[in-house]
């Protein structure tokens, strides 16, 4: 159940408890009419001032609790003017509206004069200047309740009291949620709104920028086809200006590889520059160094033949082996 729900359920509930208050109320009061023949004698403002003051001082009074109104009240308040004059009745847990009613109720059914109400909740009564002791049946009139019947009473009209209290918070907190209620669904409604004419805006705006962002993107892609034809183009017409340089490019190329080939190793041609030593062919290498030796003896006499090292002859001797060799 929603909140709602539960309030009205609650106010009919309490609803229906009133009326069934109400019909037992009707139930319990007595059947015979109440109503009764008061006279109240004519006080002048001397006596009145008089017993009012006497009614003040005295301390003798009646207590009316939650009962009310009954037989044993009626009793006590007679008893009471058997030996005073004025007396006092208290009420207690009542309204000052009741207590004015009470007092009513009182007179009437005592045959006395109220002079006045005390505080709220103080009833001063007088019991008139021709009294006389009335007999039972009107010192304990039958048109009153009994105690157990008073007990009753009390609690019915407590409970319907409670509830008459309680029906009207119940209205006022079921306006309230109403309320709240439509100015929520009135906020909600709104927002809702706000929502749609923000995603409507968005989708205008997202829609603008794509299309924007279209018309930049085709814009580049037709720049940038526009730029790979020109350099195309440029390309193209540097390759037709430039064939004498790349020729050239591949005639140095190719000078650099005959170049290459054609060096040969330098050891041989330092031995083909070396003189031949010697004139006689040596097949013996043995032979051949031993006349090195012999020959290097002689270096004294040959005045006019270059000086060389033993490691020097060597090598020229192996020169000439090797051109002998390779002939």
């Amino acid at each position: 159940m929603t909140t709602e729900e539960k309030l009205l359920y609650k106010l009919l509930k309490a609803r229906k408890k009133e009326e069934r208050l109400c019909e037992a109320l009707k139930k319990i009061e007595p059947a015979e009419s109440s109503e009764a023949t008061h006279d109240p004698e004519i006080l002048t403002p001397e006596e009145h001032f008089f017993f009012l003051k006497m009614g003040l001082k005295c301390k003798n009074y009646v207590p009316v609790g939650r009962r009310g109104i009954y037989q044993g009240v009626i009793l006590n308040m007679h008893l009471h003017w058997k030996k005073h004059q004025t007396l006092q009745v208290v009420v207690k847990t009542f309204s000052p509206e009741e207590v004015k009613e009470i007092a009513k109720e009182l007179a009437r059914l005592t045959g006395g004069i109220v002079l006045d109400i005390h505080e709220d909740n103080t009833i001063i009564m007088y019991r008139g200047k021709n009294y006389a002791q009335p007999p039972t049946e009107i010192m304990s009139p039958r048109i009153t309740l009994s105690r157990k019947k008073a007990l009753d009473k009390s609690k019915y009209r407590d409970g319907l009291r409670a509830v008459r209290r309680y029906i009207p918070r119940l209205e006022q907190e079921l306006e309230i949620l109403r309320a709240k209620l439509r100015s929520t669904t009135e906020s909600s409604t709104d927002a809702i709104e706000e929502v749609h004419r923000g995603d409507r805006e968005r989708i205008q705006v997202s829609n603008f920028f794509q299309q924007e962002n279209s018309d930049k993107l085709d814009q580049m892609i037709n720049d940038n086809i526009e730029f790979r034809d020109e350099d195309e183009t440029g390309v193209d017409s540097d390759l037709d200006s430039d064939p004498e340089n790349l020729s050239d490019i591949f005639e140095t190329d190719s000078d650099t590889d005959t170049l290459v080939k054609d060096e040969k190793p330098l050891y041989l041609d330092e031995f083909d520059n070396f003189p031949d030593q010697s004139d006689e062919e040596t097949d013996d290498f043995e032979e051949h160094l031993r006349q090195l030796s012999s020959d290097s003896k002689n270096t004294d006499k040959d005045a006019g033949s270059p000086k060389f090292d033993e490691v020097d002859k060597i090598f020229l001797q192996a020169a000439t082996l090797l051109k002998k060799r390779r002939k």
